[in-house]
């Protein structure tokens, strides 16, 4: 009697493709007609007690992280699983560690696994690994990161336009000269992007010098801050694009004692006192200025948005990307230098 791994050297499908077509969901066209050839000439039975495939889910869904020591995903990944298990789902939690070649394989294992679905945090700029499984039916949420030029639905907030507004706001108490570092992911990019269009369309000079980008969590930012405050013409405002950028931001402030904002203003897209373990920071005065996200909102959105698409695996639909807003938490972090010129010249 032929089995399914029979099925799986006869036509060259994976039998993880194999097992979710013989669940009833979608496949891609070509997938489709060689696996249905492949058990036409075997003769294949199906065997529901064998297979493991009397039902038709497996009441499981995988989520894909970088790191889960990472402050970011912890308050997402537990309003996701809070979501989940009011619906009947286990989470199934994997953590490749900031390794690209891990998360595709951990991607495969999962899918492998006959999870009903997958949110994933990539570290990828390629997607063919994310595409297989869209063509074999597997539906999959991207969390924060995005890759550039590839459609799958997807839960971000509003980077560019956050940080257009941030940038305006400083821009407005007498900024022009504002440096930034950040890092290399798409989030940090879209951020930059919001920091230079704001730059630019206030007719301001965008100094490479002012600008360091880093790869995380390789690169020190740290010595990233150092280097540029330590310019002949250093910036008056430093925009952290993310939480560890903020986090050696204040690693700066304290082993250079420096006097927050008349030496530099600061301001972090996330709130560090916001994260778990981080709300010491509250007592460190004044807190840094902030773009603060809604990390229990950007799970419940993930939840909402993959169960709506388990509850249909056979339908098409055209890939969403559900943009959240942010806020924004203006501190004593930013000189009101603007202020400070006014006075200056009546006396």
């Amino acid at each position: 009697m032929a089995t399914i791994i029979d099925v799986e050297k006869e036509s060259g499908v994976s039998k993880s493709t194999i097992s979710r077509f013989l669940r009833g969901m979608t496949v891609t066209e070509e997938n489709r007609r060689k696996i249905e050839e492949a058990v036409k000439k075997l003769d294949y039975k199906l065997n529901p007690i064998a297979s493991g495939l009397k039902s038709s889910k497996t009441f499981s869904v995988g989520v894909i992280i970088p790191d889960i020591t990472d402050s970011f995903f912890p308050p997402i990944i537990k309003e996701f699983e809070h979501c989940m298990l009011e619906h009947g789902y286990h989470v199934i939690l994997s953590d490749y560690g900031n390794e690209k070649g891990k998360e595709i394989n951990q991607l495969r294992i999962l899918s492998d696994k006959l999870v009903d679905g997958i949110v994933i945090a990539t570290s990828n700029t390629r997607s063919e690994h994310i595409k297989t499984c869209l063509d074999n039916g597997l539906p999959v949420i991207m969390l924060d990161r995005l890759i550039a030029g590839f459609s799958c639905d997807s839960i971000t907030v509003d980077n560019f336009n956050a940080s257009y507004r941030a940038i305006g706001d400083c821009i407005k108490l007498g900024h022009h000269k504002i440096g930034a570092v950040y890092g290399h992911f798409y989030t940090d990019g879209e951020r930059i992007k919001g920091v230079k269009k704001a730059l630019k369309d206030c007719r301001l000079p965008i100094k490479d010098e002012y600008f360091t980008k880093l790869v995380l969590p390789a690169d020190n930012p740290e010595e990233a801050i150092e280097k540029m405050i330590d310019l002949p013409d250093p910036p008056t405002l430093l925009f952290c694009s993310n939480i560890y950028v903020g986090i050696g931001a204040l690693k700066v402030r304290l082993k250079r004692n420096l006097n927050i904002p008349e030496d530099l203003s600061i301001i972090v897209f996330d709130e560090i006192s916001g994260f778990p373990n981080h709300d010491y920071v509250t007592y460190i005065k004044p807190e840094f200025s902030s773009i603060i996200q809604p990390l229990s909102e950007i799970g419940k959105y993930a939840a909402e948005l993959l169960l709506e698409r388990m509850r249909n695996p056979q339908r098409e639909y055209k890939a969403v990307n559900i943009e959240l807003k942010t806020r924004l938490k203006i501190t004593q972090s930013i000189k009101n230098i603007k202020n400070d010129l006014v006075s200056d010249l009546k006396k």
